[in-house]
C-alpha cells in the first residue's frame, strides 16, 4: 500500500464514502451534518471503526456493503465508547490505589521485610525502571522525592551529546517507590515481592489484562470497535468466575469471554470487586450501573436489530449485577 491508495480526503467526501462504498444510511441526520460532525467532533478513522460490530451483505447489487448501519448508530457507539473510557480510567485508578494499599500493608506485617532491602534487590534487577525514575527527577510532581531518595547527578551523554540526569544511588522506602512507578511498573514490583513469598493475590494474567484496558483508555483508543468473538483466550479463574452466575450459559461464556475488549472489562470488574474498598466501591458501582442501566439503553433502539451489540450488552449487565447486586 501506498499513500496513493489511502489520498487525503474532505468530510463531505469521507461522508459520501460512507453511503457509497459502505452503505451507510442517513435516516437521523442529514450527510452535510455528518459531514460536520466528521469535521469538528469525531474523525473518519473513529467514527468509522465500530463498522466492525455490522456485518456485510455477501451477495447482490450490495455485496459488501454493511446490514442496516447507520451514521447514528456510529455516533451513538462512539459517544457510549466515550462514557466507558472515562468511567474505566476512574476504576483502574481505585484498583491501583488499593493493590499499593495492600501490598505495603503485606509488607508491614512482614517481619522479614525492612521496606529497603526489596526495593535494593528489585531496583537493581530492573535498571530500566531506574531509568524512568531518572526520567522524571525533574518532574514538579516527584522531583522531589526523588531527589530525596536518590543520589541524582548531571552526567554527559556521550551519544545525546548532551547532560542528563542519572541516578547514581538510592536508599528508597518500597511506600515511596509506589509514588514513583507507573501502573505497569508497579505490577512487575507487585510480581516480584508475591512471587519472593509464594503467594500473589491477584493472578498476574488477569493483572495485566486491566493494565491493558487501562492503557487503551488512558491513551484514548476505541474501546468497543470490535465485539466479534475469538480474539482472546480467558484466563480459567475468569472462566470459574462467571461460570457461577446461573443467568450466563455455556455458550455465552465461550462467545464473550473470547473477545479481547469484553475479557478485559470483565476481568477489570472481578479485580475491582476484590480489591478496591467498600465506600469507593459502592459510589463507583452505582456509577456504572446507571451508564449501563440508564445512559447505554437511552437509543436501545438503534440496536435491536444487531446480535452482536445486543448480546454483548446483555452479558456485561448481567456480570454487573451477577457480581455487584
Amino acid at each position: 500500500m501506498n499513500r496513493t491508495d489511502k489520498p487525503k480526503l474532505d468530510s463531505k467526501t469521507l461522508a459520501d464514502k460512507l453511503r457509497d462504498e459502505k452503505g451507510v444510511t442517513f435516516k437521523y441526520i442529514t450527510e452535510e451534518e455528518a459531514a460536520l460532525y466528521l469535521a469538528d467532533v469525531n474523525n473518519y478513522l473513529r467514527t468509522a471503526s465500530y463498522r466492525k460490530n455490522y456485518q456485510k451483505h455477501l451477495k447482490g447489487p450490495a455485496k459488501g456493503k454493511y446490514i442496516d448501519l447507520d451514521f447514528s448508530y456510529l455516533q451513538e457507539l462512539s459517544t457510549i465508547d466515550m462514557h466507558l473510557r472515562n468511567l474505566i480510567i476512574k476504576m483502574c485508578i481505585d484498583i491501583e490505589h488499593d493493590l499499593k494499599v495492600l501490598l505495603l500493608k503485606n509488607l508491614e506485617m512482614d517481619s522479614t521485610e525492612d521496606g529497603y532491602t526489596i526495593v535494593d534487590t528489585f531496583l537493581n534487577k530492573n535498571p530500566t525502571i531506574v531509568e524512568k525514575i531518572e526520567a522524571t527527577s525533574a518532574s514538579p510532581f516527584t522531583g522531589n522525592l526523588i531527589n530525596k531518595y536518590f543520589t541524582v547527578q548531571r552526567k554527559y551523554n556521550a551519544q545525546k551529546q548532551k547532560k542528563e540526569n542519572k541516578i547514581v544511588a538510592f536508599d528508597c522506602p518500597a511506600w515511596v517507590l509506589m509514588e514513583l512507578m507507573s501502573f505497569g511498573d508497579f505490577i512487575h514490583f507487585y510480581e516480584y515481592y508475591y512471587g519472593l513469598k509464594g503467594n500473589i493475590p491477584i493472578n498476574i494474567k488477569i493483572i495485566n489484562l486491566v493494565k491493558s484496558l487501562r492503557n487503551g483508555c488512558a491513551h484514548n483508543n476505541c474501546i468497543i470497535t470490535d465485539l466479534n468473538a475469538g480474539s482472546s483466550i480467558a484466563p480459567a479463574e475468569i472462566y470459574r468466575i462467571i461460570k457461577t452466575m446461573p443467568d450466563i450459559n455455556k455458550n455465552q461464556r465461550r462467545k464473550k469471554l473470547s473477545c479481547r475488549a469484553v475479557l478485559e472489562f470483565i476481568c477489570m470488574l472481578c479485580v475491582y470487586k476484590q480489591v478496591v474498598s467498600e465506600k469507593v466501591k459502592m459510589h463507583r458501582i452505582e456509577e456504572l450501573k446507571e451508564l449501563f442501566d440508564i445512559r447505554i439503553m437511552k437509543n436501545k433502539s438503534f440496536f435491536i436489530k444487531n446480535e452482536l451489540i445486543m448480546s454483548t450488552g446483555e452479558f456485561l449487565n448481567k456480570v454487573i449485577h451477577n457480581l455487584f447486586g
